[in-house]
């Protein structure tokens, strides 16, 4: 906590203080498979800084790694366990890139499923760290998780519960995934309605910051066209990628990432260092966005401070600012007509 100095003598009332805080953030991760690797420099930005945001969202791959950093990660310990994840289990997708000819059953066969389309939770078994705790309410960061409901066509946000159920839903890509059914609802991947929530952000926080690493469709010259798989894919990226922008025509975060990662395809895991690569120029265009602004940006206490009378030590302390509360629990965000 932070205390005010007060260097009037001790007869004489004390006038009202002054009083500022830092700013809290609201980081919003958007969704965009392998493209999404890019956020863990986004979370290292953050910690290069000391600073850690107040308040994160995140849909699809951006809900994993915003899970994580909420359970209190460091991002040199997201980065390692990334590492070591696409290294020993995900090596799959080098084997899904190279034989295009049935990729989806080769991807059943390296999971042993007997079921038409992968569980996004056995997934999740496998790629979530082991700290990252099972509830929402264990996080160290408050935490929202962006999934689509299918027969609505409209978007839900998970904020309680269970937080791998909440990420699964997230994560449920069409045809790759199986929908994830929470209370008779089919939910699905999050970027079909919300690819990059940061409206939630701006709402929970007083700077919001936003990553976008939708990215386009990957131009290859040596081919006529992308295969079925692909194309399929590459789709949902597209309708990704338009429903920000035209988000974006309606509200603007603080701060606007977005990561050049057009020339990976979303199922490319196994290029993680050269996505990392990529997105290098992103983190340090972060970095220096948000020391000036966190800088420049000075927030007023919730409360007007009194004169003090007091001498005590105690009655020196600034009061603590309030804090904005966040409804909690699963509930439906009705798209704007």
């Amino acid at each position: 906590m932070r205390k005010s100095i007060v260097t009037s003598k001790p007869s004489e009332a004390r006038r009202p203080v002054a009083v500022s805080r830092e700013p809290s953030i609201g980081l919003a991760l958007g969704g965009g498979g392998a493209r999404g690797l890019a956020h863990v420099l986004i979370l290292e930005a953050f910690d290069e800084l000391g600073i850690r945001p107040t308040f994160i969202t995140g849909t699809s791959i951006g809900a994993i790694y915003g899970a994580a950093y909420a359970a209190g990660l460091s991002a040199a310990l997201i980065r390692a366990h990334t590492e070591e994840i696409l290294a020993q289990r995900l090596d799959l997708a080098r084997n899904l890139i190279a034989a295009r000819s049935d990729p989806v059953q080769k991807l059943f066969r390296l999971f042993s499923l007997r079921s038409s389309l992968l569980k996004p939770e056995t997934l999740l078994e496998h790629i979530l760290p082991s700290r990252v705790p099972r509830r929402f309410e264990d996080l160290r960061i408050p935490l929202a998780v962006v999934a689509t409901d299918f027969y609505a066509q409209d978007s839900i946000v998970f904020t309680e519960g269970d937080l791998r159920q909440a990420i699964a839903a997230s994560i449920a890509l069409p045809v790759i995934f199986q929908p994830v059914i929470v209370n008779n609802r089919a939910l699905m991947d999050g970027g079909l309605v919300d690819p990059l929530p940061f409206d939630l952000a701006s709402a929970a926080a007083d700077i919001s910051v936003a990553v976008d690493v939708s990215g386009a469709p990957r131009s290859d010259p040596r081919e006529m066209g992308p295969g079925a798989v692909e194309a399929i894919v590459a789709c949902s990226q597209i309708l990704q990628r338009s429903l920000v922008r035209e988000k974006l025509k309606r509200q603007q975060p603080d701060i606007y990432i977005d990561v050049d990662v057009d020339a990976f395809h979303v199922l490319e895991f196994h290029r993680f260092r050269e996505i990392l690569a990529a997105a290098a120029p992103a983190k340090d265009l972060l970095k220096r966005k948000l020391d000036l602004l966190m800088v420049s940006h000075t927030v007023p206490a919730a409360e007007p401070v009194p004169a003090i009378t007091d001498q005590s030590p105690q009655a020196m302390e600034t009061p603590p600012p309030k804090r904005r509360r966040l409804s909690l629990g699963l509930k439906s965000r009705k798209r704007k007509e």
